[in-house]
């Protein structure tokens, strides 16, 4: 039996959610002492929760073990802080069923499980959901992510998913995700509605009804800055603020070589010490790391541990 507290039912799936990267060591070994400080980093940044095992975590590149080891560093470091999310996506029901039933005897706070890849009859994805997340005992959040599992979800799918699963939640990556939302919300007033896909529609998102972002962004204080002001009606400031930081947030959240801009980030923010990932090109060429250092001068935005001070 697992001693870790039971996870709150009544975790409130809404706001700034930062969507973990797994850190690796120079060999590229999982690092335990980054997921440690990433949890600290985010706690103090001021992020109303944190996803791990998402897309950003490169869980398609994780042995078995190495995901348990993720999923324990960072639970463990969050208890009692912050909530967690855990991504237990797979194609098989009864895999994502032993990967939800795992987070949550961990302590997961929610779970997000996406449309299983290749999924060639979208009047399925009840059946899956149902199989899946049945009885998961903490709040499902369905993941919209065709680039990732190949299979676009309409509307009605994506309802009938959150019925299966009684959820209320949805991570919206379908661009052109503004328009989504609005048909999401007029098929059914009152979901959360996360978006995601670096926060490069963060904007126009929430003027469509988001309820927040749920991202990899390596300045999630600026996404929080930009929701805040939208949730109390200001959106002359959030657009100054998501204006702004344009350049930035379509840089890094450029295909393929996003992450590791991310890495990189977080590594000079102090949260972790090493930006390696599991592409084939671990590393950020030298060219990248310049323009990366210049578009951060154009937004006068510099990494560093403490929080970003964010006002329009």
């Amino acid at each position: 039996m697992s001693s870790t507290p039971s996870p709150d039912l009544t975790t409130d799936l809404s706001g700034t959610w930062f969507v973990s990267p797994t850190p690796f060591t120079a060999d590229g070994a999982v690092d335990p002492a980054g997921l440690a400080g990433i949890v600290d980093a985010t706690a103090d940044w001021g992020v109303d929760g944190i996803t791990v095992l998402g897309v950003m975590g490169e869980v398609s590149a994780l042995s078995d073990a190495e995901r348990d080891e993720v999923l324990t560093g960072v639970l463990r470091a969050a208890a009692g802080r912050i909530p967690v999310a855990v991504g237990c996506s797979s194609p098989s029901a009864p895999l994502t069923a032993q990967r939800i039933s795992r987070a949550v005897e961990l302590g997961a706070s929610a779970v997000m499980v996406s449309a299983p890849t290749l999924l060639k009859d979208t009047d399925q994805i009840a059946g899956f959901y149902r199989a899946a997340c049945g009885g998961a005992g903490v709040p499902v959040i369905v993941q919209d992510e065709p680039a990732a599992t190949g299979v676009p979800l309409p509307v009605s799918a994506l309802l009938a998913a959150l019925d299966a699963t009684a959820s209320t939640t949805v991570k919206l990556e379908d661009p052109p995700t503004p328009p989504k939302i609005t048909r999401l919300l007029a098929a059914r007033p009152g979901l959360t509605v996360f978006g995601g896909l670096g926060g490069v529609s963060a904007y126009a998102e929430l003027r469509r009804g988001a309820s927040g972002t749920m991202t990899g962004f390596a300045f999630p204080e600026v996404l929080r800055g930009l929701r805040l002001a939208a949730a109390a009606g200001d959106f002359a400031s959030a657009a100054v603020l998501f204006d702004r930081y344009l350049p930035y947030l379509t840089f890094e959240g450029q295909p393929v070589v996003g992450l590791g801009i991310r890495k990189e980030v977080l590594r000079r923010r102090g949260v972790i010490t090493c930006a390696r990932t599991r592409n084939l090109r671990p590393f950020l060429d030298e060219i990248t790391l310049a323009e990366l250092d210049d578009v951060l001068r154009r937004v006068d935005l510099t990494p560093v541990r403490a929080a970003l001070v964010v006002s329009a």
